[in-house]
């Protein structure tokens, strides 16, 4: 049996104003760097109302 390698797409919300348009942000402190080796990242809303900074499962 082949196994598909495809990866998966999260939807990353924005928790504060429910947007999509979110990116990855640099990793800051200690908290972002230990995080990021259970595949936890940081990330920040794109809305110029919000830019709320949140954390999210997965890298891509």
């Amino acid at each position: 049996m082949l196994f598909s390698s495809s990866k998966v797409q999260v939807d990353r919300k924005c928790p504060k104003c429910g947007s999509l348009h979110t990116a990855r942000s640099q990793r800051i402190d200690l908290d972002d760097r230990l995080l990021s080796l259970i595949n936890i990242y940081p990330y920040r809303c794109q809305q110029h109302t919000c830019k709320q900074r949140f954390t999210s499962f997965g890298r891509n």
